[in-house]
């Protein structure tokens, strides 16, 4: 961006003059509060983020947006990456159990050759894993005594998300086990919601536009989704198709008693958004997300 468009910087003071003159209002959290909340808890542009689901008039104002619709939608949207980012570990977890289950009772496996396999398909992935353990004061001792000579268990140890996911793909070009296919189909998508999770990006933002438009979803999202009962209109935004993805992995992989308390997890959080239920009453996008989420989290405890 070159400076003649860059946007000056303004004070906290400033920035909520600023949002004055938008039109959002301070009724609910008064100017004092909204202040102590930009100094102490979050930043403009987060809270900022959350203005994308309301409506402007014909001259660029916001229609009755208050500035605590901002703070408690961000506090919500905190909460469910929380909760999304836990079901991700568990999946993280649940791969692991399964590769090495398979690989460590496959008879043409040695644990080795598969890792050096890997690492030539790889080699980026695999260095940056070894350099990872290298540089980590916990892995100290844990490189000095395996690096050399890596063997599948310790690399599946310490790889990253994004080095699990191309171990999955790796290892199913390797063996063709169906299993592996359907962690690889659903994989694919639902690491997304992963990683936004993980940087702390903003979810509960750009609902159902064109900007997170997809033409085609693929065949097993599209077989996900009618199994657990969400219209295939509803995948064609990329939240509703990676959540799909990331829940049905989640159901396939995981225990029943696992499930059922992830799914208590879930249900908290929808009581969460409904404590301010009347903020939203007439906020299509937000009421149809958490109606899919709400789904989504129900089917958990499905049998």
């Amino acid at each position: 961006m070159s400076a003649h468009h860059r946007k000056q910087m303004k004070s906290t003071s400033e920035l909520i003059e600023h949002m004055k003159q938008k039109n959002i209002r301070f009724t609910i959290s008064n100017t004092t509060e909204a202040k102590d909340m930009l100094t102490k808890i979050n930043y403009y542009y987060k809270l900022s983020s959350y203005r994308s689901n309301f409506p402007k008039d014909e001259h660029g104002k916001y229609i009755h947006l208050e500035f605590a619709y901002l703070t408690d939608l961000a506090s919500i949207d905190m909460q469910l990456r929380d909760y999304l980012m836990d079901l991700s570990l568990d999946i993280e977890h649940a791969i692991k159990v399964v590769l090495l289950n398979l690989i460590s009772n496959d008879p043409t496996e040695d644990g080795y050759t598969i890792v050096t396999d890997f690492k030539k398909q790889h080699h980026a992935q695999y260095s940056q894993t070894i350099q990872y353990w290298g540089s980590n004061k916990y892995l100290h001792d844990f490189y000095k005594k395996r690096h050399e000579d890596v063997s599948v268990w310790v690399l599946m140890e310490t790889m990253t998300f994004g080095t699990l996911s191309m171990f999955v793909d790796f290892y199913y070009s390797r063996k063709k086990i169906k299993r592996v296919r359907q962690i690889k189909n659903y994989l694919r998508f639902s690491k997304n919601i992963r990683n936004a999770c993980a940087h702390s990006n903003p979810l509960l933002v750009n609902l159902f536009s064109d900007r997170e438009f997809l033409r085609r979803p693929s065949a097993p999202v599209i077989t996900a989704a009618k199994y657990i009962g969400i219209s295939r209109t509803y995948l064609q935004d990329i939240k509703i198709n990676d959540l799909v993805s990331l829940f049905y992995l989640h159901k396939s992989l995981q225990s029943k008693k696992m499930s059922e308390h992830r799914c208590r997890q879930g249900r908290r959080l929808i009581k969460r958004f409904h404590r301010h239920y009347d903020w939203y009453a007439d906020n299509t996008q937000l009421n149809t997300f958490f109606r899919i989420l709400n789904v989504l989290i129900d089917y958990l405890d499905m049998n």
